[in-house]
């Protein structure tokens, strides 16, 4: 590059006319003239050869990017990446892909893919309502729909539509009085007929609602619901399902807070709500029961009361087929699609679905069932054994272990699966419902990932797809962080994540549209 400062004159003489140019000695001519013509050189490479333009930083070069920022800033934190091209199979990025990590909720997509291949998607849980030698037995089949307050209200029915409709039946056919007992039959093997809770679990869960029991005869998620009401000047609990067989009793006071809990005895036929209130509120907030098929049989004796039928004998729990059973005859039965189920589990992460899910499509206990769906994985799906350890169908369980790249595997598959449209229109859309709701709710990004979210303690999950403007899936993905602090960020770098990606499918999706409410229970 010519130095400015060594050629004045020539520069004055440019921009002033040639007199100037014309004064100067004939040394100092012939100077300006050979820096004349270096900078025509000059001009004429830079003239000819058109500089190019900085490479575009591929999606793998953006993810990266991303990842490291947040790995700088967060060392401590395990994160594993995968994503992959479903169009052309091919990975497009890769970070400690395939390393085991605890997937939370994320397990979820494993059990319901395990359930569509062993069940089939034509699949239905059949509970069925018999009668015996003057008696009647309910016959569990793992539903976990039965009384769902989120699929009532969906379908705008009562929690109670199903057993009113039970209950007319017994009528019909029976009559006003069950002479014997009414049987409620929780089929399962072993242990688990008898203890609805994974050993694995904390029982500091067995308090709050994702951590219910689990049984063959389930109803209501296996809740109690609790609002609270302003009856004659008194604040008073209010509890759901309602039976005139459940006794609830009031030791709540008049606070400035709004903190108590709801405590029920070993069958459920007595709930006690105890603490400070301060106002009435009409959103619930649920409890666990703690025999999940006593709740269905006192709420069932209910409305078989509203019928004026009343129950001769007692109300009782079997885990093996009751005696007579075989000669029984049906009364009626309740069928509920497998989709049912895994749209329950997947896009609002119900962990009953998940494990009713896991055991009917297992053999009902939870250690051969993780066996069982292990080997299913390995065999059907092609997974890697090295990256998988599976102890539960939820992921309330810290022993579970996933690789993202197996994910990414299972994601893949499932778009060529029978049931693969069921799973991907059972997980939650960004910014539109289920537990993505609330992210990813910008122009560019509403309605173009549908994934499954996952958190625990520490362990923040999401794995899923980004769909084109249309709908299709292009990138299966899955960022699983163990070991974090700060859950905000580690979700923040997932979405930023799914951002790039979005960018990659072209378009935009103006047409993307839903309802973002929020109910209780996710």
């Amino acid at each position: 590059m010519i130095d400015k400062s060594k050629v004045p004159v020539a520069w004055s003489a440019r921009r002033d006319g040639h007199e100037q140019f014309e004064k100067m000695s004939l040394a100092k001519s012939s100077n300006v003239l050979v820096a004349l013509l270096l900078l025509c050189c000059s001009g004429a490479v830079t003239c000819g050869q058109q500089r190019k333009a900085p490479a575009k930083p591929s999606l793998a070069d953006k993810i990266a990017v991303t990842v490291d920022a947040y790995q700088k800033k967060n060392p401590r934190t395990q994160i594993g990446v995968a994503v992959v091209n479903v169009k052309t199979g091919k990975t497009v990025y890769s970070y400690n892909a395939e390393t085991p990590l605890i997937p939370a909720s994320n397990q979820k997509l494993l059990t319901t893919a395990f359930a569509l291949e062993q069940l089939g998607t034509k699949f239905k849980f059949r509970t069925k309502v018999l009668q015996s030698a003057g008696g009647v037995i309910i016959v569990g089949d793992f539903d976990p729909t039965l009384g769902d307050p989120i699929i009532s209200r969906h379908e705008k029915k009562s929690i109670y539509s199903e057993l009113d409709l039970w209950a007319a039946a017994v009528k019909k056919t029976v009559g006003s009085k069950i002479c014997g007992d009414m049987i409620l039959y929780n089929r399962g093997r072993g242990a688990e007929s008898k203890n609805p809770y994974h050993p694995d679990w904390p029982k500091r869960h067995r308090f709050v609602w994702y951590g219910a029991p689990v049984a063959a005869l389930n109803f209501h998620d296996n809740c109690f619901d609790v609002t609270f009401a302003n009856i004659k000047g008194k604040i008073t609990p209010c509890v759901a399902p309602a039976s005139r067989f459940i006794k609830v009793v009031n030791k709540t006071q008049p606070g400035k807070k709004q903190i108590w809990k709801l405590r029920s005895n070993d069958d459920d036929s007595e709930v006690t709500v105890s603490g400070k209130v301060r106002s009435a509120s009409k959103f619930p907030l649920s409890t666990p029961a703690s025999n999940p098929p006593m709740l269905l049989g006192w709420t069932f004796l209910d409305r078989l009361a509203k019928k004026d039928v009343a129950l001769g004998g007692k109300l009782r729990v079997v885990s093996t087929a009751p005696t007579g059973m075989e000669k029984a005859t049906d009364i009626c039965e309740t069928q509920t699609p497998i989709a049912t189920a895994v749209n329950r589990a997947n896009k609002r992460s119900l962990n009953l679905a998940a494990e009713c899910l896991f055991l009917r499509a297992g053999d009902g206990t939870w250690k051969n069932s993780g066996k069982i769906m292990t080997d299913t994985l390995l065999k059907k799906f092609g997974l890697d054994p090295k990256g998988i350890t599976v102890r539960d169908g939820a992921g309330l369980s810290r022993q579970n272990r996933i690789s993202p790249a197996n994910i990414t595997k299972l994601l893949d598959k499932m778009l060529k699966h029978d049931g693969g449209q069921l799973f991907l229109t059972s997980l939650a859309r960004s910014g539109l419902d289920g537990t993505m709701r609330r992210r990813m709710k910008s122009h560019e990004t509403k309605g173009r990932v549908s994934a499954k979210t996952g958190y625990l303690n520490g362990v923040v999950a999401l794995s899923g797809y980004v769909v084109d403007p249309q709908g299709e899936p292009v990138y299966a993905f899955s960022i699983i962080l163990n070991k974090v602090r700060g859950v905000s960020r580690a979700r923040g770098v997932q979405d930023d994540i799914c951002r790039i990606l979005t960018s990659g499918t072209g378009g935009d999706n103006g047409n993307a549209s839903g309802n973002n409410r929020e109910p209780r229970r996710q």
